[in-house]
């Protein structure tokens, strides 16, 4: 079952704060609006706070999206719960957010924040890469996400991805220095 969207097109402020320093984003729902109602939905209901931003590649992306308590990942995961691709209707720059995925209309609540130099290649003829919206404030905050990765001497935590989903951030008790999203609430509505 893929969702449809229902509200009106407009932009939404998504304020989020993390161990690296708070960052906002603006989500542009003429950009994708199935998409925008998603991470919307997602930040009403809590999925973001306490999670992971477990996957960090520098000069590509952060990633983030699977929730501290492997139950609320559960709820937002699986078949009835993707949504269905938009093409992307603006080219990926420093602090774009997108949905990361595994192929054709897979989206469900995985999502990156682009960074430069690498990441502007992103969302080119990948369907589940669409632009939200972008890092409008606090992109510094990625910077410090990446320098503390760096400092970290971890490798690939991207691959923590599938433990996450099944048990939570228990499942990174060996990356205690992985940065994480304290809190995200939806601010003015544009």
């Amino acid at each position: 079952m893929l969702l449809t969207p229902l509200a009106p097109l407009g932009q939404q402020r998504v304020a989020c704060d993390t161990t690296a320093g708070p960052f906002t984003v603006l989500l542009n729902e003429s950009l994708s609006p199935l998409g925008v109602m998603r991470v919307t939905d997602l930040v009403k209901s809590g999925f973001m706070e306490g999670q992971l931003l477990y996957r960090v590649i520098p000069g590509l992306l952060v990633q983030f999206g699977v929730a501290a308590d492997p139950a609320v990942t559960a709820r937002w995961q699986g078949r009835a719960r993707r949504i269905a691709d938009e093409p992307n209707k603006m080219p990926f720059l420093h602090g774009t957010l997108s949905f990361a995925g595994a192929g054709v209309n897979s989206r469900t609540s995985h999502l990156f924040v682009a960074l430069s130099p690498n990441g502007m290649r992103l969302g080119r003829g990948t369907p589940h890469e669409s632009t939200l919206g972008h890092v409008v404030e606090g992109m510094e905050t990625f910077e410090r996400v990446v320098a503390n990765y760096r400092r970290s001497g971890y490798k690939d935590t991207g691959s923590l991805q599938r433990a996450l989903r099944t048990k939570g951030n228990a499942a990174a008790a060996g990356f205690p220095l992985l940065d994480r999203i304290r809190a995200c609430r939806l601010a003015a509505r544009r």
